[in-house]
């Protein structure tokens, strides 16, 4: 299956970031069987998502400028996600739109 392809490719550019031991973009790519464009792409499609990736020209390595985690699941169990009572608390839900980042936002005026 494709997608479990790309799912372990992220989780493994990730656990290379957090180690600050991806080398340059040629030896990355090279490391994920990639070629350096698309490379290129995984990486702007990461931080599209707000991974906080950035390159390090002294160290020669790529590296999260912000603390954090990637996401461990794609399937959330009850109980794993804010109730409707929970998001009331934030504000009215209805104002919550779908959003390509952060899965919901507030909607922004139309």
């Amino acid at each position: 299956m494709a997608i479990l392809k790309h799912i372990k490719r992220l989780k493994y550019i990730d656990y290379l970031i957090k180690r600050k031991a991806t080398g340059n973009l040629e030896n990355f790519a090279q490391r994920n069987g990639l070629c350096k464009r698309a490379m290129t792409d995984v990486l702007t499609d990461m931080k599209e998502l707000g991974f906080p990736i950035k390159f390090d020209r002294m160290r020669n390595t790529y590296y999260y400028d912000e603390k954090g985690e990637m996401v461990k699941h794609l399937f959330i169990k009850d109980g794993q996600v804010l109730t409707r009572e929970e998001m009331a608390a934030i504000g009215k839900d209805e104002n919550l739109c779908f959003s390509e980042i952060t899965v919901f936002e507030l909607c922004k005026k139309i």
